[in-house]
């Protein structure tokens, strides 16, 4: 299995203290095969870890984290910024604008309480075309982990892990399985498509990670 941490903030988001060049040490450290970060609303903040990846021969993957009207949703496989659009558009318009773009959407900590507005919570089930939904957020509490399984059982999508790291000591608390390495952003969202992953946490055994959540096709 191939362990990636896909949600991962630092310092070149302007909310997080980790520097980039402690991220791969950390990752290694902690038994992570890959990360992906995604700083909020720009793919482009996270360009030097191109250099970091390069040096290291680890493999480091780019997203973002948006800010829609409902929530949050991580995105893959599109090179977007606040350029293209701007944070607080309705949730459900930015996942077609992400699919028509090739990449893939995720909903994010959907039951996260406290954030910023309301959390997303069950307007989740009223959204198409995600690709997943968030399950294993190792930011939040068991409960809202609890309640993002339950919905995405609900809509028949498989689940995410993500440490959704601001501190260097959170990265990969949560992380998702693949069934193979990812060798390339365009892998991951492949890979993201036909949900063949799993979400797991920082402790459980394997058997317990999988019981989350089987392999999804």
């Amino acid at each position: 299995m191939f362990k990636i941490d896909l949600h991962v903030h630092t310092v070149l988001g302007g909310d997080a203290d980790i520097l980039p060049d402690a991220v791969v040490a950390q990752a290694r450290r902690v038994g992570l095969d890959g990360v992906c970060i995604t700083e909020h609303h720009s793919y482009d903040l996270s360009r030097p870890f191109e250099r970091i990846a390069a040096q290291t021969g680890f493999p480091i993957f780019r997203g973002f984290e948006y800010r829609a009207a409902e929530g949050h949703l991580l995105i893959y496989g599109v090179r977007a910024g606040r350029g293209d659009f701007l944070p607080g558009l309705p949730m459900q318009q930015v996942v077609e604008w992400i699919q028509g773009r090739g990449g893939v959407a995720v909903a994010a900590h959907p039951y996260q309480n406290p954030m910023i507005g309301a959390p997303l919570g069950d307007r989740v089930l009223q959204l198409s075309g995600l690709a997943a939904i968030e399950t294993l957020n190792g930011s939040v509490g068991p409960e809202e982990n609890r309640l993002a399984q339950a919905a995405a059982a609900k809509m028949g999508l498989p689940g995410v892990g993500g440490s959704d790291a601001h501190g260097l000591q959170t990265l990969g608390k949560a992380f998702t399985l693949f069934d193979e390495p990812i060798t390339s952003e365009a892998h991951l969202v492949q890979k993201l498509r036909e949900g063949c992953f799993r979400p797991g946490m920082a402790g459980d055994t394997l058997d317990t990670a999988r019981g989350v959540h089987s392999l999804h096709h």
